[in-house]
């Protein structure tokens, strides 16, 4: 069963640290240690949670060798280093990592709900199964049912796929992947009327979403209701040039309403999309073979990049980032994205990090500049772009950049 449906494993991992291990009404193992602990432990797991937050995963996995230095018997310190490695897709260490968890401490949530991510990542489809189930026998969720569910739909066992979505659905109806999930299982057993209700239930909770307006559109479509699809499939196909299924569908859509020359312009698009989508698999590919290659994670940013998928581009490039974090070329690039993401305080502390490094370059001043003018921080700006003139007097813009902020104020 494939999903378009952006969750999963990435989202499990921003379990916060402090939660990860409580559940019933006694004092976990945890819970006793933490209150043992050298209070600079809690401090060091705090900021190496920032810092992965931020996607800077070489920091995070400093903080927590800190940690462990002073409490290695904490089992929130390897959870944390699960955690990094898995984003690093370093999935051996990680396992390793979630493994020492639970040796610490058996009952600790969330170890074996992201070993069971991992392990669907790596396609030991029934040792997810195991692993989810004894997560749950620990405390049911709705996302954890969800994760259930799509293993089962993966292993084409429907009735228990169909069971884990409708159990996530009651646990939470305000899920709306659940509620699109149960609605593709739906589509492909053929039941399209209950399909339909269920995608629709979870659009009207994400109305926003393009996904899930592709899903609806596509639905429709393949039910026949061409008019009723249109709108849904021409919004996502409009928004990301280099969806595949988006492009094509309405072409399809298109072609059966009679305007064959706008269809062949879509079909055109798709023909593009799913050349970049191969190139795509195969830097992903590349990269589960060979985690720690520096190229690999380069290529795979900048393809997704093209696709418009910019969070997963920055991902990816913070992964880069890790493994040469003295590439302050690397570091720049990662900066302009976050800005054109609109993470300017983000690509702001990743621009002071590259000018502590070195402070003569030009166009990291001129660029932080940038973020700052774009931020409404002129005065900031205005130091940035002077102090670029006094590395670069021939700066191409940075003059031309002062004078209109001159002229503003």
């Amino acid at each position: 069963m494939t999903h378009s449906v952006k969750t999963g494993w990435t989202a499990a991992l921003l379990l916060a640290l402090g939660l990860a291990a409580c559940g019933g009404d006694e004092t976990t193992i945890t819970e006793r240690k933490r209150q043992e602990a050298d209070p600079r432990v809690g401090a060091f797991l705090i900021e190496g949670q920032r810092a992965f937050e931020d996607g800077a995963y070489a920091a995070a996995l400093a903080f927590s060798d800190s940690a462990e230095a002073l409490a290695p018997d904490l089992a929130d310190v390897h959870f944390l280093r699960g955690v990094v490695y898995t984003q690093l897709n370093r999935l051996d260490v990680a396992q390793a990592a979630y493994e020492t968890v639970l040796e610490l401490d058996p009952d600790y949530r969330g170890a074996r709900y992201n070993m069971a991510l991992n392990a669907f990542r790596r396609g030991k489809l029934r040792d997810a199964i195991d692993l989810y189930q004894a997560e749950r026998a620990h405390g049911e969720s709705s996302d954890l049912m969800l994760e259930l569910g799509r293993v089962y739909a993966r292993l084409g066992e429907p009735d228990s796929a169909v069971w884990a979505y409708e159990r996530a659905v009651a646990l939470d109806s305000t899920n709306a992947t659940a509620h699109m999930w149960l609605g593709q299982l739906y589509e492909e057993l053929g039941e399209f009327d209950r399909a339909l209700a269920a995608s629709r239930t979870g659009l009207r909770l994400k109305p926003d979403d393009l996904d899930y307006r592709y899903i609806i559109g596509s639905q429709l479509f393949r039910t026949g209701a061409v008019e009723e699809a249109r709108p849904y499939l021409a919004a996502v196909a409009d928004a990301q040039p280099w969806h595949h299924g988006a492009q094509f569908n309405l072409g399809q859509v298109l072609m059966r309403l009679g305007e064959e020359d706008r269809a062949q312009t879509y079909f055109a698009r798709a023909d593009s999309a799913q050349q970049l989508q191969q190139k795509i698999n195969e830097a992903q590919n590349a990269i589960n073979r060979d985690p720690e290659n520096l190229g690999h994670w380069v290529e795979l940013a900048g393809l997704l990049r093209r696709a418009g998928q910019q969070d997963r581009a920055i991902e990816a490039l913070e992964v880069a980032v890790s493994i040469d974090p003295f590439n302050l070329h690397l570091q720049n690039n990662l900066a302009l994205m976050l800005a054109e993401d609109g993470r300017a305080a983000r690509a702001i502390r990743r621009y002071h990090a590259i000018l502590s490094l070195d402070s003569t370059m030009a166009d990291v001043w001129f660029n932080l500049g940038v973020v700052y003018a774009n931020d409404g921080q002129r005065g900031r700006a205005r130091t940035a772009w002077r102090t670029t003139l006094r590395h670069a007097p021939n700066h191409p813009a940075a003059a031309d950049y002062l004078r209109q902020l001159d002229a503003m104020e």
